[in-house]
């Protein structure tokens, strides 16, 4: 028997588990991928590194993960925000500029990738704590209020099942409902609430480009990109502060529009929409990484490939039993979608495991 399981090996679960780790609590986490990290993905390549889930953070604003990073003497960089934005209203207009420091508020990226971060919550993580390649596919709530939670092992095409006192479910709401079988069933109230939560970054996908040098700078602008006209409705400079300098985007286009086109074909559109917006230089790029996360079905479900426009308000967790915990950044009310979402929820969790087990 398990204390407690941690369903989902993403930010959320891995920074509960590095927290009751701290105490010495029994835990294991479940992860369905062959990684830890979930929606955290860095491509790296040499010394550079090129963030195809989560890239920012704000310190101005979002004060826990400022202070985990600080924590853990993890080294930061700003994000490049010189020179002038451009507004992109139709392929066939000149863009217009604008002052870039009156669009973007003053955010942070991670030296090595949001990855780095990852790495060290795992590190802090007994690696026999962790398990990789199981898919939840059911929870069952025994007599005693207990859970057995069954797993099926992609790799080893096994049948697995872990007991626990306390459960902490850290999916993606949708993900959850739509994959885990509940015996009793959650309640209709449960399951609307979670239905209601859209996945974050579920209908997006995001492409860098990377460059020997960042001409565009040397042209006075920062990278940044508003565009009405597409393929890509926001691109921002991914350089690192290593040899390779890159553009990065997120799609206009919808997954079923993506989907009608083959990854030469989507990466012939950005390249001609990067011409058009700074120059014959963007021709001569090195290498392109895509990432469709519409197509991650260790993320998404089909209920999620419509675009959100902007960042949903989550609201509250849902209430179900005491032992059943929710968290990641779906069931944060302040920070829906961003990684300090994700942190805040995680540290909640935690106090409530703690508060549990205090009363045993």
């Amino acid at each position: 028997m398990t204390r407690v399981l941690i369903i989902g090996g993403g930010i959320s679960g891995l920074r509960i588990g590095s927290l009751l780790s701290k105490e010495d609590i029994d835990f294991k986490i479940l992860e369905s991928r062959e990684r830890v990290g979930g929606r955290v993905l860095t491509h790296n390549q040499d010394n550079n590194y090129f963030d195809l889930g989560p890239t920012w953070f704000w310190p101005d604003t979002e004060k826990t993960i400022t202070n985990l990073i600080n924590e853990l003497n993890i080294s930061t960089i700003e994000q490049y925000n010189e020179g002038y934005s451009l507004l992109e209203l139709s392929k066939q207009e000149i863009p217009k500029y604008v002052e870039s420091k009156e669009l973007n508020n003053k955010s942070k990226r991670i030296v090595g990738g949001i990855n780095t971060l990852v790495n060290v919550l795992k590190d802090s993580v007994p690696s026999s704590n962790i398990e990789l390649n199981k898919k939840v596919i059911s929870v069952i709530k025994n007599n005693d209020a207990t859970f057995s939670v069954n797993t099926y092992d992609e790799i080893k095409r096994e049948h697995i099942s872990y007991h626990a006192d306390i459960l902490i479910l850290t999916l993606p709401p949708r993900l959850l409902l739509e994959s885990i079988s509940f015996t009793p069933s959650l309640p209709k109230s449960i399951q609307i609430d979670l239905l209601n939560k859209p996945t974050w970054m579920g209908a997006q996908a995001k492409i860098v480009v990377t460059f020997d040098k960042a001409f565009w700078r040397d042209k006075n602008l920062s990278g940044n990109v508003v565009s009405w006209a597409g393929p890509l409705r926001e691109i921002y400079d991914a350089s690192t502060e290593y040899d390779e300098s890159a553009l990065f985007g997120f799609f206009s286009l919808p997954p079923a529009i993506r989907n009608q086109y083959d990854n030469e074909s989507i990466n012939k559109q950005v390249i001609e929409q990067l011409i058009r917006l700074f120059g014959p230089e963007a021709k001569s790029y090195n290498n392109i990484f895509y990432k469709d996360w519409s197509q991650d079905n260790h993320t998404v479900t089909e209920g999620d490939k419509l675009n959100i426009e902007s960042f949903p308000s989550y609201g509250s967790p849902p209430e179900y039993l005491e032992n059943v915990i929710f968290s990641g950044t779906e069931y944060n009310e302040e920070h829906g979608g961003h990684l300090e979402g994700a942190l805040v929820s995680a540290e909640k969790a935690y106090f409530k495991v703690k508060k549990l087990i205090s009363y045993v």
